[in-house]
């Protein structure tokens, strides 16, 4: 059978699919790419692969582990860090305030979980500043905290429980301030 013919069909067919799906509307949202065109290559021990006609870019940005995917097609690459598969604070469990703040910063803990809570203050380079460590019960903790004496500018609030019995990390957020004078 004829390649050219083969690669024609396909895409005539990726093409109407486009078509259908941009005249259509759904109820969830899902990422799809169309590669039109596109090739890859292995130099020494790395491939690259890349494509044209991509509806959207890839984007995933790490911490701590870094993993950096940004706009190449990675889908088997080996050796990196699972993306942080721990849950973030719901909006009602922690309350961070008042922002911005001129002297005193609170930290309200609100959920139900028990567990231990490390609570710290960063710096906008991620330096530990003040940090105190809660046996959570589960029914509110509160921290109250004076930075009149620190420099205007962002500061962040990293909250990070860990389960009381085998202090695996169970939920974690941070909540960025702004310290003014």
């Amino acid at each position: 059978m004829n390649t050219n013919f083969v690669y024609n069909k396909i895409f005539q067919l990726q093409l109407i699919a486009l078509l259908v799906g941009a005249s259509c509307s759904a109820q969830t949202f899902t990422n799809h790419a169309f590669n039109t065109a596109g090739n890859q290559i292995s130099i020494g021990k790395n491939n690259y692969e890349w494509s044209v006609g991509e509806s959207s870019a890839i984007n995933t940005m790490l911490n701590d582990r870094l993993m950096l995917t940004n706009g190449l097609l990675q889908y088997s690459v080996q050796n990196q860090p699972q993306i942080n598969t721990v849950p973030s604070f719901l909006p009602n469990e922690v309350k961070v305030g008042p922002n911005p703040i001129t002297t005193i910063v609170e930290v309200n803990i609100l959920h139900a979980e028990k567990g231990k809570h490390m609570v710290e203050l960063l710096d906008n380079k991620g330096n530990k500043i003040k940090g105190v460590q809660i046996n959570y019960s589960g029914m509110g903790a509160y921290q109250k905290w004076d930075i009149d004496g620190l420099p205007a500018g962002q500061y962040f609030i990293n909250i990070q429980q860990t389960h009381a019995v085998n202090g695996r990390l169970v939920k974690q957020g941070a909540y960025q301030i702004v310290k003014t004078n």
